[in-house]
């Protein structure tokens, strides 16, 4: 016995399913065999299909909380190699997903503002965007979100194309001019 919940065991088994395969291939009924209980239970206990990524799905990434953080590297080049990273991992990829949730989500307009909020919030932070209208950080989360799905949903900038390093140097330079445009009090 593992020790975890019903609850527990559906989100483990809907995370490694998401990551593997992706959120449009991986089925209710795929979740609930994996995690050893019925498709109703799962529905039961998570709700939609949505509702179920959302609570597997991992957290925005931090880009304080990056391993191979370099002291003299910029916050921009930081934010863009962790989706760098995540693309060359073939990791799940939270930045794609969000406008999929908020698509699909039964009330559009809650999934985003909750959207909005966690991103804006969590970047803001990162940045050091105290303007009002965070106008600054509502750009770096603009291309993040381009940056992210060009990668991995269309498919651009392919490491046989444009390595890496390099990407992350040139993307990377795009996101911090936009933060070092930010007036700060």
């Amino acid at each position: 016995m593992s020790g975890k919940s019903t609850r527990e065991n559906i989100i483990d088994a809907a995370r490694a399913l998401f990551a593997d395969r992706g959120y449009t291939a991986t089925t209710i009924k795929d979740v609930a065999e994996r995690a050893g209980c019925s498709p109703a239970m799962v529905m039961k206990l998570l709700g939609s299909k949505a509702e179920l990524y959302s609570a597997a799905a991992p957290s925005l990434p931090s880009a304080a909380d990056d391993p191979h953080v370099c002291e003299d590297e910029s916050v921009g080049l930081r934010l863009v190699r962790n989706i760098v990273e995540r693309r060359d991992a073939d990791a799940s990829e939270p930045w794609v997903m969000m406008p999929l949730l908020i698509h699909e989500a039964p009330d559009r307009d809650a999934a985003q503002a909750e959207a909005r909020e966690r991103y804006i919030g969590a970047i803001s932070s990162k940045i050091g965007d105290t303007s009002e209208d965070r106008l600054p950080t509502q750009m770096v989360v603009s291309v993040l979100l381009g940056l992210a799905t060009g990668l991995r949903t269309v498919g651009l900038l392919p490491v046989d194309a444009l390595d890496s390093d390099e990407l992350v140097r040139r993307y990377g330079a795009v996101v911090q001019s936009i933060i070092d445009g930010i007036d700060r009090p």
